[in-house]
């Protein structure tokens, strides 16, 4: 949710809420709780909602002290949710990996036992630390998780994220040690950073490229010229790309084309 090349953690709070106005996380996302999860909140007088930004879990709560759980939340208990998306060019204006689209991302407070001990744990609530492919699932747990899905529920399946009472450490459980509710509740943050490519631009003449210019000629071809840089992708925001005093149009986030010849990645405008 970058505007441009002003970094959202960089802005105000003011400038946050203006950038968010009118965004949806539906745009991108459908989150919804797994089978087992549903009966789990059922089970357990919970309730999980969607918001713009995200979701949420409510417990009911006891009668005589509001920081009670109205059914016990046991150690034991784990809720799973499933992050899906809704807009298929998803990975090409976030910097997420392009070839391991098969392995999907899991989030957590618990790390699991056929994974690395290093795997991250999901990010709190303070943190603005992106997203990258370590969050993917290696073979032997995808194939865990998969077998505790229905085939309905793997359906454009990006992501789990799954929340045990009690987590991997004391700064990750749910609930107190005796149970009852937390004054400041767990909140968990995922954030994914806008893919940066380089800007090719075409032309249908020759153009003249000064020293200070955002752009170059590429393969000396006067009527292809590129970034020098490369730019984040944005909906709202204008990055400004100067050629000999004017400044070039922005390209569409939605499309990306990896360069034939090295490991870039391109953004393209035809002129």
């Amino acid at each position: 949710m970058n505007k441009g090349s002003d970094d959202y953690f960089s802005m105000t709070d003011v400038e946050k809420e203006k950038q968010l106005a009118g965004y949806s996380l539906s745009e991108l996302f459908s989150i919804v709780p797994s089978a087992i999860t549903n009966q789990r909140l059922n089970g357990h007088k919970l309730v999980c909602k969607n918001t713009d930004r995200g979701f949420t879990v409510w417990t009911k709560v006891s009668e005589s002290d509001t920081n009670i759980p109205f059914v016990p939340l046991n150690n034991s208990l784990n809720l799973t949710f499933l992050l899906k998306t809704t807009n298929s060019t998803f990975n090409h204006f976030t910097q997420v990996g392009l070839l391991n689209a098969g392995q999907f991302f899991f989030f957590s407070n618990n790390r699991l036992s056929t994974e690395d001990p290093g795997f991250p744990l999901i990010k709190k609530a303070n943190s603005n630390v992106a997203t990258d492919d370590a969050y993917r699932l290696n073979d032997e747990s995808i194939k865990n998780e998969i077998q505790q899905l229905s085939r309905e529920e793997q359906h454009n399946l990006f992501a789990i994220i799954s929340i045990g009472i009690k987590g991997e450490n004391g700064s990750y459980h749910i609930t107190k040690q005796n149970g009852s509710l937390r004054n400041q509740h767990r909140e968990f943050n995922i954030v994914f950073e806008n893919r940066k490519t380089y800007w090719r631009y075409f032309f249908n003449s020759d153009q003249k490229i000064k020293p200070n210019d955002d752009v170059e000629k590429e393969n000396n071809n006067k009527r292809q010229l590129v970034t020098k840089d490369m730019h984040p992708l944005t909906e709202k925001g204008f990055v400004t790309i100067e050629l000999d005093g004017t400044e070039l149009p922005n390209p569409d986030a939605k499309l990306i084309k990896p360069g034939e010849a090295d490991n870039k990645i391109y953004s393209e405008i035809y002129m």
